[in-house]
């Protein structure tokens, strides 16, 4: 139950610091074939996802709140056919990368969280899966 409260308070705090919320999720098959996740690479890190059927250009955003990695998207644009292609992004903000570092290593209060827009008006944090490759 301790766990809940801290991830409610959290959850509120970053509404609050993020202004508009999230527009599309994770699990939106359209713009995600699969799951967005983080990779760690030779102690760098990329948000790693295969676009979906959308065809159009987004790119997730990065924000670090009390210490974790915030991910969402926010919107789109309406150029380019991206649909069915690898795609990343580098984590190479100092505070995001060191964020991502602590959740890598299990630090208390660490974490890399998808932000989903459901349920409304706040949505919740799901967290993203690290991965390491040589």
């Amino acid at each position: 139950m301790l766990v809940r409260a801290s991830m409610l308070g959290f959850a509120m705090s970053f509404v609050g610091c993020l202004g508009g919320g999230p527009v599309f999720s994770s699990t939106d098959e359209a713009l995600f074939a699969s799951p967005p996740v983080v990779i760690e690479r030779r102690g760098h890190y990329v948000l790693r996802w295969t676009q979906g059927s959308y065809p159009f250009f987004f790119q997730p955003d990065f924000d670090v709140i009390e210490g974790r990695l915030v991910v969402s998207v926010r919107g789109s644009s309406s150029s380019g056919m991206l649909a069915g292609r690898p795609r990343e992004v580098v984590i190479d903000e100092p505070r995001a990368a060191a964020a991502v570092t602590r959740a890598s290593i299990g630090a208390s209060g660490a974490g890399v969280y998808f932000w989903e827009p459901e349920p409304r008006p706040r949505g919740r944090l799901v967290p993203l899966v690290i991965r390491h490759e040589p």
